[in-house]
């Protein structure tokens, strides 16, 4: 047997890269098709080719075997990354800030580094640039501004990309592809528009698919999507998942303080000063929407 990733996953099928850089078009056996043990993007298998392939093109084979995953996200759906970006737009559609905290809430409980891009900068001024950091103050994850039609801040973002292996995270028409395609043209990844009725973007990514990057890494990109919830998480460990919290550990008043209503809770005093204002907001829905659960 030959060991590879999945690079795309659609229909029941899986394109299975090999250690020497060949392509398998390849179907899972019946145990790899349920529950835990589907297939997705970024897993490591062991396959059983049907054939041999000639350079370039694309063989078949059987998927005998997942390897076991370092992480998995459920939203985008991908295994064995090294960090999360999470894309979102400045305008066009505007900036979802509740998605970015479900997001980083969800890479945080698989231990995963978290980079914030906000895109489409060319929408908006300078000064409203300038207002958005100061909003941001204070915030734990960098966070750069770019723009994927001017290339604005693309340098930075190639260069966090580098070397590793990213999922890019965020809604449809926040400009995924368009960046991936700016830093490497060769992509030619399909891209859409914003419907002007519903203010959200069309689907353009229809499956996640991982990408060789020339710089070397590689990236995940991935459909967008409007709705993420939370599973197997409990109210007491939503903490965990702020870092900015997390860091107060054992300073409050009740050692099983949930940062809500209680007495002598040190986030209170903490937020506006080391505990954002509005990622606080975010960590009270979220813990009503569990309490909900």
């Amino acid at each position: 047997m030959h060991q590879g990733k999945v690079i795309k996953a659609a229909g029941g099928f899986f394109t299975v890269l090999d250690q020497e850089g060949r392509k398998y078009l390849c179907r899972a056996r019946g145990a790899l098709k349920r529950g835990s043990k589907t297939l997705i993007v970024g897993d490591e298998v062991m396959f059983q080719p049907l054939g041999e392939t000639a350079s370039g093109a694309e063989g078949e084979g059987i998927v005998e075997k997942l390897l076991p995953r370092t992480n998995s996200l459920p939203r985008p759906t991908v295994a064995n990354v090294d960090q999360v970006v999470v894309v979102m737009s400045l305008k066009n559609p505007d900036c979802d800030w509740q998605m970015i905290s479900r997001i980083t809430v969800l890479a945080e409980k698989e231990a995963l580094p978290v980079l914030v891009c906000l895109n489409k900068t060319d929408l908006i001024t300078p000064e409203n640039i300038q207002q958005l950091s100061s909003r941001l103050k204070p915030f734990p994850y960098p966070v750069i501004f770019t723009s994927a039609l001017s290339g604005s801040g693309t340098a930075a973002l190639k260069e966090y990309l580098a070397g590793c292996c990213s999922a890019l995270a965020g809604p449809s028409g926040v400009g995924k592809s368009t960046l991936l395609n700016s830093i490497q043209p060769g992509l030619s990844l399909q891209t859409g528009e914003v419907s002007e009725k519903i203010g959200r973007g069309r689907h353009t990514t229809r499956q996640a698919t991982l990408l060789s990057l020339d710089q070397g890494g590689s990236v995940v990109d991935t459909p967008g999507f409007s709705r993420l919830d939370f599973k197997n998480i409990s109210p007491q460990e939503l903490a965990d998942y702020f870092p900015e919290l997390e860091t107060l550990r054992g300073r409050c008043g009740f050692r099983d303080c949930l940062h809500l209503n209680e007495p002598n809770c040190v986030v209170h005093k903490e937020t506006g000063l080391t505990v954002n204002p509005l990622r606080y907001e975010h960590y009270k829905t979220f813990m009503q929407e569990l309490h909900q659960q």
